[in-house]
């Protein structure tokens, strides 16, 4: 897949900030990633879809709500039935229909949001029902591909830094806000080094 963009100019800011994850970059590089598929409205269905189920369930009722429509016109014009058909959950549908409705009424700006500051598009997006903080970093690092994004809310982050600096899980989302000062501007390629040391630490191959 190659090195990622930011991958240089965060390794040049690390060998003096912060030699641990200066350290994690060059034994385990997280890969580039490719363009994420799909509408920001979409992107924001299939994280509804996958919440609490597996990958694989996730990727089936995703599938199912996307043959109905890939528009919020589309989706509320299937309704609560058809999704529910599809293999959401009462909540995820409330949820759906929630994001739909908003992105209609333009309380989602979906026209403008790639070009909104971070902070505005996690207070647009956590208006939503079904849509927390974590989800918001979550699209805001891998749909839009914003470079400092800190989702110190991540279980799977927080446990690769409380191995990888030496402090307690119950620390770890504490010591992630602080060590944003050193990763910065790049803290979002940070988080995705350390999910990559952590799927290696796991017997993963590296990517």
């Amino acid at each position: 897949m190659g090195s990622h963009p930011l991958r240089a100019k965060a390794l040049r800011r690390w060998a003096t900030s912060d030699p641990v994850i200066h350290a994690l970059a060059k034994r385990t590089p997280a890969p580039a990633r490719g363009q994420v598929d799909g509408s920001p409205f979409e992107a924001l269905v299939q994280s509804i879809a996958h919440q609490q189920v597996s990958l694989a369930a996730g990727q089936t009722i995703f599938g199912r709500v996307r043959a109905l429509g890939s528009t919020p016109k589309a989706l509320l014009k299937a309704g609560p039935a058809a999704l529910r058909a599809a293999g959401l959950s009462r909540p995820k549908v409330a949820y759906v229909l929630d994001l739909a409705r908003k992105a209609v009424a333009g309380e989602v700006d979906f026209a403008r949001i790639a070009s909104m500051e971070d902070v505005e598009v996690i207070a647009q997006l956590t208006a939503v029902k079904g849509i927390g903080v974590w989800t918001a970093k979550m699209f805001l690092l891998f749909h839009l591909g914003r470079p400092d994004v800190l989702p110190f809310e991540d279980l799977g982050l927080q446990v690769a830094v409380a191995q990888s600096y030496g402090v307690t899980r119950k620390r770890a989302a504490k010591k992630i806000i602080a060590l944003g000062e050193l990763w910065s501007p790049y803290s979002s390629y940070a988080s995705l080094v350390l999910w990559n040391a952590r799927r290696v630490e796991m017997g993963a191959k590296p990517r």
